[in-house]
């Protein structure tokens, strides 16, 4: 599978989907008691006070922000996967530069409440870990989405290519002026 599209499409699907997993971690740190015991880590506990902190707008935001930002480096590092090769070491330079970006994101000052809170009762190395696992998942949402776009625009009709589209399917004859 060849997956097309531009990296700037690729950095808004990344923000959406980090963004929208923050919200779903706010729900299951607000709801710690409530939630099934498999779901209880003590890092979603641990999210707690840095959600008082910000509102759920405001946290999606640097959430999308910090995925975003982190894709650039990864897709500069290591092109899309199109094999299992090269997924393996896609993921792999997803988990190790999310795993690092944490060190950024305590050393630019940007984000005290997530370093007073969060990383400061997790330590560096599970701060690194679950840094790592959570660029994994946003990253195999976002693989997941685009092959299933890529079905989509190979088993159907449609002319929609990933977002953009594909004028080689729209026949000049259809075109009304």
């Amino acid at each position: 599978m060849i997956i097309t599209m531009n990296h700037s499409s690729i950095y808004i699907l990344t923000f959406t989907i980090t963004a929208l997993y923050d919200v779903i971690l706010r729900k299951l740190s607000e709801n710690y008691n409530k939630i099934p015991s498999i779901l209880q880590n003590d890092f979603v506990y641990y999210l707690k006070p840095y959600f008082k902190k910000h509102t759920l707008l405001a946290a999606a935001l640097i959430a999308g922000f910090v995925g975003a930002t982190t894709q650039v480096i990864i897709l500069n590092v290591h092109k899309l996967p199109t094999n299992v090769n090269s997924l393996i070491s896609f993921m792999v330079i997803t988990f190790i530069v999310s795993a690092l970006y944490g060190f950024v994101m305590k050393m630019s000052n940007l984000f005290p409440h997530l370093v007073n809170t969060y990383y400061k009762k997790l330590g560096v190395f599970r701060s690194m870990y679950t840094d790592g696992i959570s660029g994994l998942i946003v990253q195999s949402t976002l693989l997941l989405i685009l092959y299933l776009m890529h079905l989509y625009n190979t088993n159907s009709n449609s002319i929609i290519n990933v977002g953009i589209v594909n004028t080689a399917k729209i026949h000049p004859a259809s075109i009304k002026l």
